[in-house]
């Protein structure tokens, strides 16, 4: 276990670009679902056309509830969205359909995806450029598709309707000690609602770090917290970057909570490394 010092802070509703410590930046794309729905169910042969490549119009294909259908399409369409915008500030117009977020395993819940683009495809003689993409995470409910895109670092993004947890749910995924800090910490929240606070913090967190509860409920455990920073233990796999700065912003999105967690990674030769489009579902 790896102990990892936070800072976080409640933020208003995200959106836009957020700077990072040491350079970088994360933006944030946040879609309604509804919406998607019915774009979708108007022209749904020329939608997915426009925003799916053939691996992804496979797996959609193969989804075959059509809540979960669309949810995993919103999640697509808000990350390519926000590629895309990217790319045009780069002078670059790319169609979303030439870039893929595709999972390691088939299926609508393969795990963590990868974004990818064909080489050569639309960007000229030079092939594709170096893009100014470190990390990008997803989220979705049954009302928002949520994308993060960092540059110059990582970013895990989470997204959880208000709920209760039941005594038996509190005892199964958090220790006594951490529901006490949640009551502490979380004071802008409804006692009721501040063990899914904590919950999307943590699930922020780990996307951050690209294992999510790989490791069960223990996977990241609250050692200790106060209004400006926190302190988790994480059992984060060998090798792994636990970065220089940690950051979450966390918040209340109508009646969602939210979560974006960064990692900035610790330098090496006075450059941010680029790494490997990445992306959880």
């Amino acid at each position: 276990m790896k102990a990892i010092r936070v800072c976080w802070a409640e933020a208003a509703v995200p959106g836009g670009a957020v700077t990072l410590p040491g350079g970088g930046a994360v933006t944030t794309e946040w879609l309604p679902v509804a919406q998607v729905r019915g774009d979708y169910a108007a022209a749904p042969a020329a939608y997915s056309a426009h925003y799916l490549g053939p691996a992804e119009l496979s797996v959609f294909a193969r989804i075959t509830v059509p809540k979960r259908q669309v949810e995993w399409l919103a999640g697509r369409v808000a990350a390519k969205r926000l590629v895309c915008l990217t790319l045009e500030r780069l002078g670059l117009a790319v169609p979303p359909s030439q870039l893929a977020v595709l999972g390691r395993k088939p299926g609508g819940r393969a795990g963590k995806p990868e974004l990818s683009a064909p080489p050569g495809g639309g960007y000229g003689r030079g092939g594709p450029p170096e893009l100014p993409i470190t990390d990008i995470s997803l989220a979705h409910t049954l009302r928002f598709a949520v994308c993060g895109l960092a540059s110059g670092g990582r970013v895990g993004v989470d997204v959880e309707p208000l709920r209760s947890f039941s005594p038996a749910l509190l005892r199964t995924v958090f220790t006594e000690r951490e529901v006490a800090l949640a009551e502490s910490v979380f004071p802008a929240f409804d006692p009721a609602h501040r063990a899914t606070a904590l919950w999307v913090v943590k699930e922020a967190l780990l996307k951050a770090y690209g294992i999510g509860f790989a490791h069960g409920w223990g996977t990241a455990r609250l050692r200790g917290a106060g209004p400006a920073a926190a302190v988790f233990d994480i059992n984060l796999p060998a090798g792994t970057d636990p970065g220089d700065r940690v950051h979450i912003r966390y918040g209340r999105l109508t009646d969602h909570i939210f979560a974006i967690a960064t990692v900035t990674p610790w330098a090496t030769d006075g450059h941010q490394q680029k790494g490997q489009l990445r992306a959880w579902d």
